[in-house]
């Protein structure tokens, strides 16, 4: 039988994480606001999973959003210097009809 307490590497989606509060989304975009802390969208940070998987690790009876789970996100966030290396600002993604918009070309 598989243990299913140890983190496994699942994760294929982007993990959105906000640098306020250690809040994390799977998935998509994050929304306007951090539903925790209402902390603007920007605040959101694709997490390298190797610091996701610790935190599932240390916590593998928690949710993923618990307080102890959000806090300690944010400390090895911090020791990792994530808050800069893994900002995602001005990234060209697929549009639902398959074509790239760069926001380059809408400059005022």
């Amino acid at each position: 039988m598989a243990d299913d307490s140890k983190f496994t590497g699942y994760f294929q989606a982007l993990l959105w994480t906000c640098t306020s509060c250690g809040y994390v989304r799977e998935g998509g975009q994050p929304k306007m606001e951090c539903q925790f802390c209402e902390a603007y969208k920007t605040s959101f940070i694709d997490i390298p999973q190797h610091l996701e998987a610790k935190v599932r690790e240390e916590f593998p009876e928690l949710p993923p959003n618990h307080i102890d789970c959000r806090n300690r996100r944010l400390e090895l966030m911090k020791d990792d210097n994530a808050f800069r290396k893994f900002r995602v600002a001005g990234r060209v993604l697929p549009s639902q009809s398959g074509t790239n918009i760069d926001p380059s070309e809408f400059e005022a």
